[in-house]
């Protein structure tokens, strides 16, 4: 860290408070090294800038050394065919299952079609039947009306010659 030229002048203090921020392990900020340093906002804030910057500049990681980075590039080499080859197995189940679940679509798909049809043909069918039915009691109910007239004029016929039959019975008797 920067040392101030005066330890006493408030970029001093400033510098001071942002150093002992640190060590107790509390942030670096405008408010936190004003308050600690009892200096401006202006002069806390540049104190404590220059503070993170200068952290930020010490905490930069090094590369990896070759023999690390050789190490890693095989760990990461493996991990990815690994990963790839699961993913290649997980998806050709899905590919699959979607398959499957294709040809089930298809094979429903033409079985409700042929349902329709066959529903189709059984209505077809049934008003057929239900016109022949129709037609067949119309006829029925001609018959009968006609059955009905002939029994009526049966009835009456039959009527008729047994009042013909009494009278001839009491012309014979008397």
């Amino acid at each position: 860290m920067p040392e101030p030229t005066t330890a006493s002048s408030p970029e001093g203090k400033a510098a001071r408070a942002a150093e002992e921020l640190a060590a107790e392990g509390n942030p670096v900020t405008n408010r936190a090294v004003r308050e600690r340093a009892r200096v401006s906002m202006a002069v806390a804030a540049e104190a404590a800038r220059v503070w993170n910057e200068l952290a930020a500049e010490q905490e930069s990681v090094p590369d990896f050394p070759d023999d690390v980075r050789a190490r890693f590039d095989g760990i990461w080499r493996a991990a990815y065919v690994a990963a790839r080859q699961e993913f290649d197995e997980v998806r050709a189940g899905w590919v699959s299952r979607v398959e499957t679940a294709q040809k089930d679509a298809a094979a429903l798909t033409k079985a409700v079609a042929e349902l329709e049809e066959q529903l189709a043909q059984e209505r077809e069918e049934a008003h057929q039947a239900q016109r022949t039915a129709a037609g067949e009691l119309a006829e029925a109910q001609a018959r009968a009306a006609k059955a009905e007239g002939t029994l009526e004029a049966v009835t009456a016929e039959r009527d008729r010659l047994l009042t013909e039959l009494e009278s001839a019975r009491k012309t014979a008797s008397s």
